[in-house]
């Protein structure tokens, strides 16, 4: 008796997961072209062809500049490939590690400073974040108040 109520409950949840396909999690890009803050600087990562790179497993650590910051660049500005690599490094960079680090080297070979600001608040390159740790299935996006030169 014990058993056949095993094998009834275990046919049930196989069923049920047969039922829902399996969701796939959206990578970076996705999160970016989703995301109504980030749509400019996405769009830019895709005309550069940086997008092909990052549709690789990474990690990436992303810090997107708002649509607003992005507004305020150039259109040369905006097709800049070392400008928009500014904002992407190989690796999984948490706020919670971003807070033990000073400096990263971002994609173009940049070295670029982080601030710990007062009421718990982080910076790249005195650029505020807004918003973090917004995961993806191949790295982490951060969304920040301006651009990194």
């Amino acid at each position: 008796m014990k058993f056949s109520k095993k094998i009834l409950g275990l046919s049930l949840v196989l069923s049920f997961l047969i039922t829902f396909p399996e969701v796939q999690a959206q990578s970076i890009l996705d999160k970016l072209r989703s995301n109504n803050q980030t749509t400019q600087f996405a769009q830019a990562l895709k005309n550069a062809g940086i997008n092909e790179r990052l549709n690789q497993s990474g990690p990436f650590t992303v810090f997107a500049p708002t649509n607003a910051a992005f507004d305020e660049l150039s259109m040369g500005q905006k097709s800049d490939s070392n400008l928009l690599l500014n904002h992407i490094l190989t690796g999984m960079a948490t706020e919670r590690s971003l807070r033990a680090m000073s400096d990263i080297t971002c994609l173009s070979g940049q070295t670029i400073s982080i601030q710990n600001k007062s009421g718990n608040n982080l910076a790249i390159e005195s650029n505020k974040i807004s918003v973090s740790n917004i995961k993806a299935s191949n790295g982490v996006i951060h969304i920040i108040e301006g651009v990194i030169d």
